[in-house]
């Protein structure tokens, strides 16, 4: 039993991994490529609010997503939790978890820190990141079946 559990979790690293990594990826080329458009749109001194959005957004989808991994680590991947339990520990960490994003995000929107629209490309770019990564271990998932 423990070594399936172990497993599991080395999983849920490997997983939690591989999002970091890809989302670093595609928020890097996504970031300079704005920097890039901004400066030669001439935006002047607020050619970096644009970007630093982006990576603003992507740093919260990377932590709500290691948030997940964690919560799902603790929870479900525990010796002797009851699926009751476990649920309900689920749930209450995952509303303290979306309450504190929120609180985040209000804040940021409600003082004009970053644009929303780069806030919101941020967050999908982690997103992007979590289907690649999916798509990534599904490849593998069936090239090693077919061994």
């Amino acid at each position: 039993m423990t070594d399936d559990i172990e497993a599991r979790r080395r999983a849920v690293s490997t997983v939690l991994t591989g999002v970091v990594k890809k989302t670093a990826l595609i928020t890097a080329v996504a970031a300079a490529a704005l920097i890039v458009l901004s400066v030669l749109r001439g935006e002047g001194q607020r050619w970096w609010f644009l970007p630093v959005s982006v990576l603003f957004g992507a740093l919260l989808g990377i932590a709500n997503f290691r948030w997940l991994a964690i919560a799902v680590e603790r929870v479900y991947l525990r010796q002797g939790a009851t699926p009751g339990l476990s649920n309900l520990a689920a749930v209450i960490i995952s509303i303290l978890k979306l309450s504190l994003i929120f609180v985040i995000l209000f804040i940021v929107i409600k003082w004009q820190l970053v644009h929303i629209f780069g806030l919101v490309g941020g967050l999908s770019l982690c997103f992007l990141a979590i289907i690649w990564e999916g798509v990534t271990l599904m490849k593998q998932t069936v090239q090693n079946r077919g061994q």
